[in-house]
């Protein structure tokens, strides 16, 4: 019987990792093919699509999207800090309230929040902001939930008997939260602003609402292309975009412990 639940597990543990892993497959391959048609012979694979990537025409609204995300994640890092430790930390009056205040964006889709935040800039006469401040403000609603939550569950598996003993030996409040409890967060922090980063470097239903001619992020540059050709270089950019944003997932996990979040602990 355990041979049979354990062949039972194994295999499907095994068809969901194909069932994850081939569209990545599919799109690698597309990537590497001379023509639109997926070609599976690895002799007839080309860099070509790669080597188009270095175009302006992407590599502008690559490197806006980069600088979107890094402003959204410090902000929202930041404030979901600074919410995070008022909410769970200090226990103010109605500080429930205010954690659901926080967390209802997750309640509303993305595409009314994109069309709600246009309609709030026309009505304050604010058009001239549409693009990228538009876009930082509305990704910083987009993420801040995220990034107060891990933090919150950071905070409130933090030893309080640490901070009674710092306080103690005289260490006053700021000091207490930059050497004591902060450090002690770390991974649940990097791990809110890690998440912060790749919502706001992929998102799509709120800037498509939020971009302007000469402001364009790289996801809409990439349905902007869908509408008039399909090629492989929109694979090449997929496979460079998912290289990226791993590469981004591995240097937070080396600056704070990333993967320690997601296992309860701390680095």
């Amino acid at each position: 019987m355990n041979r049979i639940s354990s062949f039972l597990f194994w295999a499907s543990l095994g068809g969901v990792l194909v069932f994850i892993t081939m569209p990545i497959l599919v799109v690698l391959a597309a990537s590497f093919s001379p023509t639109s048609e997926v070609t599976l012979d690895p002799r007839l694979w080309t860099l070509r699509w790669y080597a188009d990537l270095f175009d302006p025409r992407w590599l502008e609204p690559f490197w806006l999207s980069v600088r979107i995300a890094v402003i959204v994640s410090v902000i929202s890092g930041i404030a979901g800090l600074f919410a995070a430790y008022a909410i769970v930390f200090e226990r103010f009056p109605r500080s429930d309230m205010v954690m659901s205040f926080l967390l209802s964006p997750l309640s509303v889709p993305q595409i009314v929040k994109g069309v709600a935040i246009v309609l709030f800039i026309s009505q304050l006469g604010l058009q001239q902001y549409l693009g990228t401040e538009a876009l930082i403000a509305a990704h910083v609603v987009l993420t801040l939930p995220f990034v107060t939550r891990m933090v919150a569950g950071s905070i409130a598996n933090f030893d309080r008997g640490l901070d009674q003993a710092a306080q103690i030996l005289g260490a006053g409040r700021l000091d207490r939260l930059r050497f004591v409890l902060l450090p002690l967060i770390k991974p649940g922090l990097l791990s809110g602003v890690t998440f912060a980063f790749i919502i706001s470097f992929n998102n799509i239903p709120l800037s498509v609402f939020l971009v302007r001619p000469g402001d364009t992020t790289l996801p809409i540059k990439v349905i902007n292309h869908l509408e008039y050709s399909l090629d492989p270089v929109m694979a090449a950019v997929n496979v460079a975009s998912m290289i990226f944003i791993l590469a981004a997932i591995f240097i937070f996990e080396k600056i704070g412990g990333f993967s320690a979040q997601l296992h309860g602990g701390s680095k």
